[in-house]
C-alpha cells in the first residue's frame, strides 16, 4: 500500500546528494541518471534545482559536485549535537589534568569524523577541526569503534578497505588488522602508536549508550617520544574514568571498558 505521507521526489534529492558524497570525482548528468536509476531528463531537473539553491557545484563540461554549502548541513548538526555539549566539559578537564589533546569523534564507515577536539599539541600539518576526517584503520578512536561492531560488520568493513600506509608502523594487513581490533576490544581500549604520524602515540576509549552500543570514542594523543610507563599509566586510567563518566550520563550501566557481550 502507497505511503501518502512519503515524498518520493525528495527521497530522490537526498539519494543525488549521497551519491555525491559517495564519490570522490566530478559526475556528469548521465552517471547520475545511471546510478540513481532516473531518466536523463528527470534527472536533470534535480540536479538543476539542487544546482540553483547552491549545493551543487557545475563545471564549463556540465559536470557536478558537491558545494562548500553542503557543510553547513552537517557542521549545524555537529555543533547542536547533545553528545557534543555532554561530553565537552568532560573533555576540557581531562585534557587540563594531562595537558594533552583529547578528541570526540564518531565512526563514518571506515572513516573517524571529528565532533569536538580540545588542542594542546599539534602533530599533523593540517589542522583538526569539527568535521575533520582521519582513516580509521591507523587511528586509536578508529580502531575502538571499529570494534564495536559485530563480528560479521567488522569483516565485511575490513575486507572492503583500503588500508594505505601512513607511516612505516600503519598496519595494512587485513588480518593484523583485525587481530589487532579484537585486542582492543578485550582489552577496553585501543592505542595507535605512531600509525598515523611517527610523532603521535594515541589511546581511545568507547562511549557506551543504555543498550551497550557504542555511539562515539574519545582518544588522548600525546608525543611519542614522552610516552613513558608511567605516563601511559595515568593517560590511560584518567581516560577510562572520563569514558565512564560520560557513558553512565548516556544510560550505559554495565562493566567499563569492558564491552557488552
Amino acid at each position: 500500500m502507497r505511503d501518502r505521507n512519503f515524498i518520493l521526489s525528495l527521497e530522490r534529492g537526498i539519494r543525488i546528494l549521497e551519491i555525491f558524497g559517495e564519490s570522490s570525482r566530478w559526475l556528469t548528468l548521465t552517471e547520475v541518471a545511471k546510478l540513481i536509476n532516473l531518466t536523463k531528463t528527470t534527472t536533470q531537473r534535480f540536479l538543476h534545482t539542487l544546482h540553483s539553491i547552491g549545493y551543487l557545484n557545475m563545471d564549463e563540461n556540465k559536470r557536478y559536485s558537491l558545494s562548500i554549502k553542503i557543510l553547513s548541513l552537517g557542521f549545524s548538526f555537529l555543533n547542536s549535537s547533545n553528545l557534543t555539549k555532554l561530553a565537552k566539559p568532560y573533555i576540557d578537564e581531562l585534557s587540563s589534568e594531562l595537558n594533552k589533546t583529547v578528541n570526540l569523534v564518531v565512526l563514518d564507515n571506515l572513516e573517524i569524523i571529528y565532533l569536538y577536539r580540545k588542542e594542546v599539541r599539534r602533530f599533523l600539518n593540517y589542522d583538526l577541526l569539527a568535521g575533520s576526517r582521519l582513516p580509521a584503520h591507523c587511528t586509536a578512536a578508529g580502531k575502538i569503534l571499529l570494534a564495536g561492531l559485530t563480528d560479521e560488520e567488522l569483516t565485511k568493513r575490513i575486507n572492503k578497505a583500503e588500508l594505505n600506509r601512513l607511516t612505516p608502523r600503519t598496519i595494512i594487513s587485513k588480518k593484523l588488522l583485525r587481530e589487532e581490533i579484537i585486542k582492543a576490544r578485550k582489552r577496553g581500549y585501543s592505542i595507535s602508536d605512531r600509525e598515523l604520524s611517527m610523532d603521535l602515540y594515541s589511546l581511545a576509549v568507547p562511549l557506551l549508550i543504555e543498550q551497550g552500543k557504542m555511539v562515539a570514542s574519545i582518544n588522548v594523543t600525546m608525543d611519542a617520544k614522552d610516552t613513558d610507563s608511567q605516563i601511559k599509566k595515568e593517560s590511560i586510567f584518567k581516560l577510562i574514568e572520563k569514558g565512564e563518566q560520560i557513558s553512565r550520563l548516556l544510560g550505559y550501566q554495565g562493566p567499563y571498558p569492558q564491552f557488552p557481550s
